[in-house]
C-alpha cells in the first residue's frame, strides 16, 4: 500500500471518530481570551498566560486520556505569544482543531507544527489588525460623533466606545470559528487571497486622514498678538496667518510633537509636561 493511500485511510479513520470539542467550549475559550488578554502581560510571554488560561479546558477535555501530551501541550500554550486582541482570535481557533485532531489520532500534526503556525501567524494578524482596528475603527466614529458630544450630546460620547467594542467583540468571536472550522488554510486562503493588502493599504491612507482632520478640529492653537501697522490701526498676527494658511499654528504643534516622538521616542509624559510649560510660558507673554 503506499503512502497516500495509508495516509487517506488515516484522515478517513480521524473524521470518522467525530469532533471533541463543542460550539460551547468554543464560546467559553473565546469569553476567557476576552476577559484576560491584557491582564496578565509579562516581558518575558506577554500575552501566552491569557492563551492558555483561553484553551485551558479544552486541552484538557481533548487530552484527557493522555496526561504526558496534556503535560506538553500547556507547556507550549504558556510560551511567548503577542498578537492583536481581535484578529488573533483566529489563531485560538486554528489550534484549537489542530489539537483536537491530534487527540483523534492525525499523526501529521506534529508539536512542532502546531507551534510553528502559532508563533508564525502573530505577526501578520497584529499588523493586519491594528492597521485596521486603528486606521478605521477607532478613528471613523469618532470623527463622526465628537462634534455630536461638543454639541451637547450625551449619546454621542459613549457611542465610539460602543461601536468599537461590538465590532471587537464580534469580529474575534467570528474569526475564532472560522479559524476552527478551516483549521491551518483559515489564515493563509485569507493572505493569499491578496484582498487583505487593499485593506490594510485602504486603512492606512483613512487613518492619515482621520488623523489630519482630528488635529485640523480638536487643537485649539492661536495667538493674540496684536501689533501697530506703522498707522493709527492695528493688525492682528492671527489673521495674516489664517490669509497665509488656515490653522498653521495647530498644525506646526501638531508636526513639533510629531518630530519629537520621531527623534526621541514616544515619550509622552515628558512632552505633556513640555506643552503645558510652553502654552505657560507663551500666555505670560502676551502671545496666546
Amino acid at each position: 500500500m503506499s503512502q497516500i493511500a495509508e495516509k487517506e485511510i488515516r484522515e478517513k479513520a480521524v473524521e470518522e471518530k467525530g469532533n471533541i470539542v463543542t460550539k460551547f467550549d468554543l464560546f467559553k475559550a473565546w469569553w476567557k481570551w476576552c476577559l484576560a488578554v491584557e491582564v496578565p502581560v509579562s516581558f518575558d510571554r506577554m500575552q501566552a498566560l491569557a492563551f492558555g488560561y483561553s484553551l485551558n479546558k479544552i486541552l484538557r477535555k481533548v487530552y484527557k486520556d493522555d496526561p504526558e501530551e496534556l503535560k506538553e501541550a500547556m507547556k507550549r500554550h504558556t510560551s511567548m505569544f503577542n498578537t492583536n486582541c481581535d484578529w488573533g482570535s483566529i489563531i485560538h481557533g486554528i489550534i484549537i482543531s489542530l489539537e483536537e485532531q491530534r487527540a483523534l489520532g492525525n499523526k501529521n500534526i506534529t508539536p512542532e507544527v502546531i507551534q510553528s503556525l502559532k508563533i508564525g501567524l502573530m505577526g501578520p494578524l497584529a499588523g493586519i489588525g491594528d492597521s485596521v482596528d486603528q486606521g478605521i475603527v477607532a478613528t471613523i466614529p469618532l470623527a463622526i460623533f465628537v462634534p455630536m458630544a461638543l454639541k451637547g450630546s450625551v449619546i454621542a460620547a459613549f457611542m465610539p466606545a460602543l461601536i468599537y467594542l461590538a465590532w471587537s467583540f464580534g469580529f474575534s468571536w467570528f474569526l475564532m470559528n472560522k479559524g476552527y472550522s478551516l483549521g491551518k488554510n483559515a489564515v493563509l486562503e485569507i493572505l493569499h487571497s491578496g484582498k487583505i493588502k487593499k485593506v490594510v493599504d485602504v486603512a492606512s491612507i483613512v487613518g492619515l486622514f482621520m488623523i489630519g482632520c482630528l488635529s485640523s478640529a480638536y487643537v485649539s492653537f492661536k495667538t493674540v498678538w496684536v501689533f501697530n501697522a506703522g498707522t493709527a490701526s492695528k493688525v492682528a498676527l492671527q489673521s495674516i496667518l489664517d490669509g497665509m494658511l488656515p490653522k498653521m499654528l495647530p498644525f506646526a504643534l501638531v508636526m513639533g510633537m510629531y518630530l519629537y516622538i520621531t527623534k526621541k521616542g514616544p515619550k509622552y509624559l515628558r512632552i505633556i509636561v513640555y506643552t503645558m510649560i510652553f502654552a505657560l510660558a507663551l500666555t505670560f507673554l502676551g502671545i496666546i
